[in-house]
């Protein structure tokens, strides 16, 4: 197959250009299957800025009709959520009409499209112990999409820190211009003629110049710089590698999937106790993670207070990939980039 990604250079779409063909990859892929996994062969096309801009209509439908590609991944994004929040145009730009862009392209080269998103789609106030969560549900993840239940600023929908997380059927409720954007995102690209929407919670991994960081890495770098660090505590998180999400697309790709999938591994933890548990991994001494709440960190949008996602259709395959939990996660990719040397 040959295979276009858009955003190649950020923090996802760096990983999947660097390893999609590596056979570290595919041999992680049939250890986690337990059989055997056919080495991939395919032609990876990276397109980033400043060559490639989605937002540019015909740089886009140009571009993409002379690659003629199989596939298009669209690992483009910004998700600095409190700086779109006042430039909601930038936001449509970028997740809607950029999306709309690609989509078209991927019509005319009769294409599959794989569009990003995230969980920030559901959104919940805060973390609140014993509170029993009341979710809308639909009969499928399509008009799941339909009924988005529109945001009210004054609203507050709190829920247990061991709820279970949001799967495919959940109807979203997004809160900020990021979420509501992405939300958007997705229903552009179910427009495609094939299209594979997937969701996850907190993406990490090697970053560059175009990507906006990520947890696991400013968690790493702050604990670097000083000997106190303040990380979240009252926010749920899942960690997910960028690579695990890579084997877990390829395998959807093998499989022919399409329509919507949340990835995950189902675990959860608070920015604190990732921090805690990097903190642990460096082995560095006199160091302390110190937990502050959200209204003390100074959000300026709408945040949700868990970003935990289950899967019902993902996880009925047996032939997917299971992506693990996030500390093992961590510990492999510790193992995979030898990134602790020098700190």
């Amino acid at each position: 197959m040959k295979i276009v990604v858009v955003g190649s250079q950020g923090t996802l779409g760096s990983e999947l250009v660097r390893n999609w063909n590596s056979t570290k990859v595919d041999a992680r892929i049939a250890e986690n299957l337990g059989r055997s996994f056919v080495e991939s062969k395919d032609e990876i096309v990276p397109l980033n800025l400043p060559d490639f801009d989605i937002c540019s209509r015909l740089i886009v439908v140009d571009t993409i009709a002379e690659l003629t590609p199989d596939v298009i991944v669209n690992a483009a994004g910004v998700n600095h959520v409190d700086w779109l929040e006042p430039r909601p145009n930038t936001a449509r730009n970028i997740h809607e009409h950029g999306v709309a862009n690609l989509r078209e392209a991927s019509r005319r080269a009769n294409a599959l499209f794989v569009q990003f998103s995230c969980a920030e789609v559901f959104y919940r106030s805060r973390l609140e112990p014993g509170f029993q969560d009341e979710r809308e549900r639909a009969e499928s993840p399509e008009e799941a999409r339909r009924r988005e239940r529109p945001f009210a600023t004054e609203e507050e929908r709190p829920i247990d820190p061991g709820a279970p997380g949001f799967d495919e059927f959940t109807i979203p409720n997004p809160a900020s211009v990021y979420a509501k954007t992405k939300l958007e995102s997705e229903r552009v690209a179910a427009e495609a003629r094939e299209s594979l929407i997937l969701r996850f919670s907190s993406v990490f991994g090697e970053t560059s110049q175009y990507s906006s960081g990520n947890l696991v890495s400013s968690l790493l770098n702050g604990i670097c710089r000083t000997n106190k660090l303040f990380a979240l505590s009252d926010r749920l998180v899942e960690p997910i590698w960028a690579l695990d999400l890579l084997c877990a697309l390829k395998t959807l790709l093998r499989n022919g999937a399409r329509g919507l999938f949340h990835l995950t591994g189902n675990s959860r933890a608070t920015p604190v106790e990732v921090g805690e548990y990097l903190l642990k991994q460096t082995g560095l001494r006199g160091r302390e993670i110190v937990g502050i709440t959200s209204s003390e960190y100074g959000d300026k949008a709408p945040r949700s207070a868990f970003t935990i996602l289950r899967s019902e259709r993902y996880s009925a395959d047996g032939a997917l990939y299971r992506i693990p939990d996030w500390k093992t996660s961590v510990s492999d990719y510790f193992d995979w980039r030898d990134c602790l040397n020098g700190l």
